[in-house]
């Protein structure tokens, strides 16, 4: 039988990280979580409930974070999960049966159920939203991604879907959705033009923001989730405009510093 390392990233998840750990105690042999400097009790509690906790106090995004917590793992599989995410049994269940009968390049690639102010969300791009999260723990790892980072995938890797969905509680109120969204805009912005070293148009937050409320609330049925998918739409059009704003300014701001 394969082993499992279950994996968590977490900062300030007292709230979740309980849930998020009982969920995977079935199918983990060893669950470690990295602890980005929380000043609330998240440690005590992922401690209690029988994971490791290792401390890295230093952000340098979340890809490295991921990086750096893969290094602590031991087992055949890694299985990751955000504090905020659970597996349910179904899903544990496919999890264990893939793992023992999986080849080294098979990634696992898993659906969420979205869940936003307490309500489902079956539109706007919310379902089935599916995440590389299990792999051959020597096989691969997350790229350099201060947000939204992703697997590295070799030539030879076999993406494998799952029939099952875990769960996925992103934002209980509008305010920590748009608190979110500013940093994850922020982020964004940095990890971009240090790649591609140039900005955007003036015009360019604006049409990017429109293009995002009409794909999600058209082109992805968010009107189908009738109040929360316009507010969802909404939000998803502003953050857009933020991330496309953020870039604009550190290309003047460069600009400006290098006298051109």
């Amino acid at each position: 039988m394969a082993s499992i390392s279950a994996l968590v990233i977490a900062r300030n998840e007292s709230a979740n990280i309980a849930e998020c750990i009982r969920s995977m105690q079935d199918i983990a042999d060893e669950i470690i979580v990295l602890d980005g400097g929380s000043t609330d009790n998240t440690v005590e509690i992922a401690e209690s409930l029988g994971a490791r906790v290792v401390h890295h106090h230093e952000w340098e995004g979340y890809g490295k974070q991921r990086q750096k917590l893969q290094k602590y793992a031991t087992k055949d599989w890694c299985v990751w999960l955000d504090a905020d995410e659970r597996l349910t049994p179904e899903l544990s269940g496919e999890i264990r049966t893939f793992t023992d009968n999986a080849k080294t390049n098979d990634i696992l690639n898993i659906s969420r159920a979205n869940h936003a102010f307490g309500i489902r969300i079956r539109h706007c791009g919310y379902f089935p939203d599916r995440v590389l999260r299990v792999h051959a723990r020597t096989y691969t790892t997350y790229n350099d991604s201060l947000v939204h980072e992703k697997l590295v995938l070799p030539a030879d890797a076999r993406i494998v879907n799952s029939k099952n969905s875990m769960l996925h509680y992103t934002y209980d109120t509008y305010l920590n959705m748009q608190m979110k969204q500013v940093k994850y805009a922020s982020e964004w912005a940095k990890n971009k033009y240090a790649k591609k070293g140039r900005g955007c148009s003036f015009i360019t937050p604006f049409i990017k923001g429109c293009f995002s409320f009409l794909r999600k609330y058209i082109f992805q049925l968010g009107i189908l989730d009738g109040k929360i998918g316009f507010l969802i739409s909404a939000s998803t059009s502003s953050y857009t405009f933020n991330k496309y704003l953020c870039l604009y300014q550190i290309a003047m701001e460069k600009k400006h510093e290098s006298g051109k």
